[in-house]
């Protein structure tokens, strides 16, 4: 018996920003010298990332997108947002990602959200009580009775370990179904100022949301006959 991958699915948001573009709207957060306005592009560049997702943009407003979230720096000191304006945002952004990702994942593996018995959430850039996990359950329609265990406060690797609980759950229970979900906002956390290795972040990192549903190659004859029944109800015409 070994875990396997029922369904993969991601979200991303609706609105992205090309690097580019990306870069000049960095120069306006930080009291940059010239020489730092002419280094900034070429860091952006060297990511060799392309375009990036972010939920704070908005439509353009004719010389590119648009964003109200973060105000130019007026001095040295600025740091941006504060910490609880960064987590009220993340608390309304983060859930419609996760939702999708779930959703879609759940519909590739053929698990109804009714049989999924244990539900693992990862994210580093954002908490609240209650958190994601509880949106997901009441509005993908989980049982009330679904585990829950929240992996946080772990950065890249993150979803790693919770890839980790999630197996641990199939391998302790040969008929579980997990339901892993993995959502960041890195957007909400841009660092204002000249820190070359913040600078990086900013460069890199996006925002979206990956799910995956976990079960066993070697399910119980109640989850095969389960598999069955799906698989006939699609075949359906």
């Amino acid at each position: 018996m070994s875990t396997v991958i029922l369904g993969l699915a991601t979200a991303s948001p609706r609105r992205s920003i090309a690097q580019a573009e990306a870069a000049e709207l960095a120069k306006a957060y930080g009291r940059l010298t010239g020489e730092q306005e002419r280094l900034l592009p070429a860091l952006y560049r060297r990511t060799r990332v392309a375009r990036r997702g972010s939920v704070l943009l908005g439509g353009s407003n004719g010389s590119g997108p648009r964003q109200d979230f973060y105000p130019p720096a007026l001095a040295e000191i600025d740091r941006g947002p504060t910490t609880r304006a960064r987590m009220e945002r993340y608390v309304q952004e983060a859930a419609p990602l996760a939702l999708a990702a779930a959703g879609a994942a759940l519909g590739e593996s053929g698990v109804a959200p009714g049989g999924v018995t244990q539900l693992v959430t990862v994210s580093c850039t954002g908490f609240a009580a209650p958190g994601v996990d509880i949106t997901l359950i009441g509005r993908l329609g989980l049982p009330a009775t679904v585990g829950r265990t929240n992996v946080g406060f772990m950065g890249c690797h993150g979803a790693l370990n919770g890839l980790r609980a999630a197996a641990a759950h199939t391998r302790a229970d040969p008929s579980a179904r997990v339901l892993l979900v993995a959502v960041e906002l890195c957007s909400l956390h841009y660092f204002y100022g000249w820190d070359p290795e913040k600078i990086v972040a900013n460069a890199l990192f996006a925002d979206g949301a990956a799910a995956v549903v976990l079960g066993n190659d070697d399910p119980t004859p109640q989850a095969k006959s389960e598999k069955r029944k799906a698989k006939s109800e699609n075949e359906d015409p």
